[in-house]
Order: structure tokens, then C-alpha cells, then sequence
């Protein structure tokens, strides 16, 4: 991938963060099958919702947003909404697999 500096066109440069954006997308699936995995080491809703974990998580991303100049409110409220997503995802997860049929 050419340097953003090295782009002759708007063209380019929106090729640029399409492809960009596609490559987040495809982390985020990666990182999508470790949430459905995690839930195989969590026992309840309390252990699923892990306060004190998503407040480690968000302080950590502030930082690395920090880390690498980019806006930490903004990297906030993206792992939030990331976060919120995915506990409501391993709750249905834990529901289904301590459902048991009568």
C-alpha cells in the first residue's frame, strides 16, 4: 500500500481507506471468535458483564489512542459500543448452552 503522501488521486486515496477499513472489519471477526470462546470460562451474568475487566479495557484503549495521537473520547465510545455488543452476545451464548431441554 502506498504512503498517504504518495497518493495522486482522491481515487487513490479513498481506495486506500476502503481497503483500510475492510482490514478492521476482518480483525474484528478474528476478534469476534475469541468472544464467542471466552464464554466456555464464564459461569454466570457477572462473570459475562466483568465490570472491572471493561473498565480496565477502556482505560487501556484511551491510553494506546494516546499512544498513537488519536482521540482517546473517540476510542472510548468505539470499544464501549464494541463492548456493549459483545456482552449482550455472550449472554445470549451463556443462556443458550445452560438451557437444557425438559
Amino acid at each position: 500500500m502506498k504512503k498517504p503522501e504518495s497518493c495522486e488521486s482522491i481515487e487513490e486515496i479513498r481506495e486506500a481507506i476502503d481497503g483500510i477499513d475492510y482490514q478492521i472489519m476482518k480483525l474484528y471477526s478474528q476478534r469476534y471468535e475469541f468472544v464467542k470462546e471466552i464464554v466456555k470460562f464464564k459461569t454466570d451474568e457477572a462473570s459475562v458483564i466483568a465490570e472491572n475487566r471493561q473498565a480496565e479495557v477502556i482505560a487501556k484503549r484511551r491510553e494506546w489512542a494516546v499512544e498513537l495521537g488519536l482521540n482517546p473520547d473517540l476510542f472510548e465510545d468505539i470499544f464501549w459500543t464494541l463492548m456493549r455488543y459483545n456482552v449482550q452476545k455472550e449472554l445470549e451464548i451463556l443462556k443458550s448452552t445452560n438451557t437444557k431441554p425438559v
